[in-house]
């Protein structure tokens, strides 16, 4: 016959089973909720390092940017650079020329200067001796001034055409020498200029 147990006897003994199961089944609880706790962490992390990861891909891409960006300047640069030493080199070149020309120039006008002194101190002895042809030494009385002869005239016309046409020719070279001074002027500006953009950019 089977044994017959009552309403009291069963919730006696679930009590008692059920105190041992409450407890095996908080500390299973506390294991998930230790787990879940370890698993939350580890997202945690994963994420925080999954950020750093992007924050480090972006870097390492802008500074892939930055060093080829740089590289295209330092070309750029450099080229400008490289064009700019040739232009100062004949600049610098036309420079030397210029001033070579320049102080021949200077010499020939200081030539032609002493030269226009020599024609017009000539014309004026002509002109004397045709104003006065002679000084009595003891009476001091100017005689009538002298005939000038056709050959005195096509001296004097002479020594006139002469001194024009050296006075023409010193005007030139002077003015030579006042554009080649203003091309260099303009050229060591345009260089300046050019140097100075070059290093703003």
């Amino acid at each position: 016959m089977s044994n017959v147990h009552t309403l009291k006897d069963i919730k006696d003994r679930g009590h008692r089973l059920g105190s041992t199961y409450e407890q095996e089944l908080e500390k299973k609880l506390k294991i998930a909720i230790d787990f879940n706790s370890e698993i939350t962490d580890f997202n945690e992390k994963l994420q925080a390092e999954n950020s750093d990861t992007k924050v480090g891909s972006q870097l390492i891409s802008e500074r892939k940017f930055h060093s080829e960006r740089q590289r295209e300047l330092e070309a750029k640069y450099t080229a400008e650079i490289k064009l700019l030493k040739s232009e100062i080199k004949t600049l610098k070149r036309k420079a030397t020329l210029a001033q070579k020309a320049s102080s021949a120039d200077k010499v020939q006008i200081l030539s032609l200067e002493t030269k226009i002194r020599e024609l017009e101190g000539k014309l004026e002895d002509i002109d004397l001796e045709r104003t006065y042809h002679d000084l009595d030494a003891t009476g001091g009385v100017v005689e009538e001034p002298a005939q000038i002869s056709s050959s005195d005239l096509k001296e004097i016309d002479s020594l006139r055409l002469e001194l024009e046409r050296v006075k023409e020719d010193r005007n030139s070279k002077e003015y030579t020498i006042e554009c080649m001074e203003k091309g260099i002027e303009s050229s060591n500006s345009i260089f300046r200029r050019e140097i100075d953009a070059l290093y703003s950019a």
